[in-house]
């Protein structure tokens, strides 16, 4: 994933051979500091060409595009994946505008210079700031990354992140104080399961939004993250919206999706007046489901060797942990408030795309898993199919950068309050308590809608 280092050490013969036209005439720098110093130099030089990031790598990437305005996707609800429709390129950006949802979702055009530059930050910086945080982290470990996504942010919400427009961006989601930053997650990193880079970080098969997610988050969370979200008088106070810049790290396919492991994405209901309909589970819930078997492990394996290596690392873990412990480093208030369950909906609007900016506390979303034959056929028409091949088998890598954005808005200006800064507001989302299910909000005051 890499290729710049290759670059550096590959690149050195050639240079080298051309730099004097004499065999025995060379420059006065190269007198000076002999053999090792002219190939030191030609490493430098080499290591200033920046290769296309691993995204953009493919040459088929989105040549079909316009010929997609759907796919056929398994959505993965909680107690039986789904057959449905996806939106994707100008399908999701009629569905988003349809279901007014662009103040919640922004599709981001793959040739958009603001992302090929924040593709490139990432790749140069990867190594040095994401593989020591061991793939998340929190968002000062990587200003130079959080800045380039800031850019992106402002061009796709001006009247949220621009402060030109009244917004503003914040880096991070502020789950956690700065006593507890190692578990941060302001950027992370996806695998997948079977890659052998290990990760507990892995395209996530459930539906979910974050704030309802077992992710650590410190007492006193929501009110460091939403500071003055109440005011007075003709100050209305700020209304907040978390949006997370999602990007695919691996090769593009020519619908101008990723390969494997569609993000999937839940429009909002009514403009996010109304919450869709959901069911709270808890821990003890999931106690009746069917662990993997022996032989289906083993026919796994046979598949992909790879993804032996997870198994193989498990077995070296002695340490068993009850649920209570096991959330104990977690979200304190998990096993007290549980986890809303998204429940399958006829009106439910999909969309995907492989560089998306989208308001993660109230949108649902998920991995989903393309339909195979759908698939195989796009394979098949790629003009190089041994390449298609191998990009379509090495699963989904992705980049999560997560911020926070809030604007005051008012009736002259026209902005909405966002759902989770009414739910907020209007006090029924709390830390040890989710928001209910079907609830309904006043976008223009910023609070619960009253029945």
């Amino acid at each position: 994933m890499f290729p710049v280092i290759a670059l550096g050490s590959c690149c050195v013969v050639a240079p080298v051979a051309a730099a004097s036209p004499r065999a025995n005439r060379v420059s006065p720098r190269t007198t000076r500091v002999g053999t090792k110093s002219r190939v030191r130099c030609v490493k430098t030089r080499a290591s200033t060409i920046t290769p296309t990031p691993p995204a953009l790598s493919n040459p088929e990437m989105g040549t079909r595009a316009k010929d997609f305005t759907k796919r056929k996707v398994t959505v993965p609800y909680k107690d039986e994946p789904v057959d449905c429709e996806i939106m994707v390129n100008d399908g999701a950006r009629a569905a988003i505008k349809a279901n007014d949802a662009e103040r919640f979702v922004s599709l981001i055009d793959p040739k958009n210079p603001k992302l090929e530059k924040l593709l490139r930050v990432m790749e140069a910086g990867w190594d040095k700031v994401g593989v020591r945080a061991k793939n998340a982290g929190h968002h000062t470990l990587w200003p130079e990354a959080f800045e380039a996504g800031a850019c992106l942010l402002r061009e796709a919400f001006p009247e949220e992140c621009d402060p030109e427009f009244g917004g503003e961006v914040l880096s991070g989601v502020a789950f956690v104080g700065d006593d507890k930053k190692d578990r941060a997650i302001d950027f992370m990193q996806r695998r997948p399961k079977t890659d052998f880079t290990m990760s507990k970080y892995n395209p996530l098969g459930r539906l979910h939004r974050d704030p309802d997610a077992i992710d650590y988050k410190s007492p006193g969370w929501m009110e460091t993250s939403m500071p003055d979200s109440t005011g007075e008088g003709d100050d209305n106070g700020y209304s907040y919206r978390y949006y997370n810049l999602w990007l695919a790290r691996t090769p593009i396919d020519p619908t101008g999706e990723t390969w494997e492991s569609p993000l999937c994405l839940l429009l909002p209901k009514h403009g996010g007046a109304q919450e869709w309909r959901y069911d709270v589970r808890f821990p003890e819930d999931n106690d009746t489901a069917v662990p993997e078997t022996t032989q289906e492990m083993m026919a796994r394996m046979m598949k992909n060797p790879l993804s032996a290596a997870p198994i193989i690392m498990s077995a070296f873990s002695t340490t068993k942990k009850s649920k209570e412990e096991q959330f104990a480093f977690t979200d304190q208030n998990y096993m007290k408030r549980g986890s809303p369950e998204l429940e399958r909906d006829a009106t439910h609007v999909w969309i995907t795309h492989p560089f998306v900016i989208f308001d993660s506390f109230d949108m649902w979303h998920g991995a989903g898993k393309w339909d195979s034959e759908e698939k195989a056929d796009i394979i098949d028409k790629c003009v190089d199919k041994t390449r298609a091949r191998q990009d379509a088998s090495k699963g989904r890598v992705s980049m999560e950068l997560r911020f926070r954005a809030r604007c005051k808005p008012n009736q002259k200006n026209g902005v909405p309050f966002s759902p989770v800064s009414s739910a907020y507001r209007g006090k029924v989302f709390t830390p040890d308590t989710v928001r209910p299910s079907e609830g309904r909000y006043d976008l223009v005051t910023g609070t619960v809608a009253v029945k």
